[in-house]
C-alpha cells in the first residue's frame, strides 16, 4: 500500500509527544514522496486569543494556517521533517476538533491519520469525551494513536 498523504493532528497538549510523533512520521513517510499534513484545530476563542497574543490586528486576522505555523509544536515537527527532506504542509481549521480533523482527512484524501492523546479511564472518557476516540470512530482512513513514551525506538 502506497501512502501518499499522512496527516498529523497536532493538539495544544502535544508538546510532550513531539519526539514520538516526529520519529513515527519520518519512519513511515521516509524518502518515498509522501506528503505530511500538519493539522491544528483552533477553537474560536483560541484563534482569537492567538491573534491577539501574536500581535495581529483583530480586524484583519491572518489565515488560521499562518497562526498555526507559529505554534512551537508545529515548528519543531516541521523542522524535523525538513531535516529529512519530507514534504509537508501546514493546515489549520477553526471549529470542533473531532469534526474538523475528520473533515480535513476527507478533503485531503489522507491515507493515514495520526492523533495524540493521553491514557484515560473509561469513566474519564465517558465524562469528558475523547477527541481521539471520536476521530478513530469516524475517520475515513486508518488512525494511529500516538502517546508519549509509547512508540518506535
Amino acid at each position: 500500500m502506497t501512502l501518499e498523504v499522512l496527516t498529523l493532528a497536532v493538539g495544544p497538549n502535544d508538546e510532550s509527544r513531539v519526539d514520538e510523533m516526529s520519529k513515527l512520521l519520518c519512519d513511515i513517510a521516509g524518502p518515498t514522496g509522501t506528503t505530511v499534513i500538519l493539522l491544528h484545530v483552533f477553537s474560536e476563542s483560541a484563534y482569537d486569543e492567538g491573534v491577539r497574543e501574536a500581535g495581529y490586528d483583530p480586524e484583519n486576522p491572518p489565515p488560521a494556517h499562518t497562526l498555526a505555523s507559529r505554534l512551537e509544536t508545529i515548528d519543531e515537527i516541521s523542522a524535523r521533517l525538513h531535516e529529512t527532506d519530507i514534504e509537508y504542509r501546514i493546515r489549520a481549521e477553526i471549529g470542533s476538533e473531532a469534526d474538523s480533523i475528520t473533515r480535513a482527512a476527507e478533503e485531503t484524501d489522507t491515507d493515514m491519520l495520526f492523533v495524540g492523546g493521553r491514557k484515560r479511564s473509561p469513566t474519564g472518557k465517558a465524562v469528558f469525551g475523547s477527541t481521539a476516540h471520536s476521530v478513530m470512530m469516524n475517520a475515513p482512513c486508518p488512525v494511529a494513536f500516538v502517546r508519549k513514551g509509547v512508540g518506535p525506538e
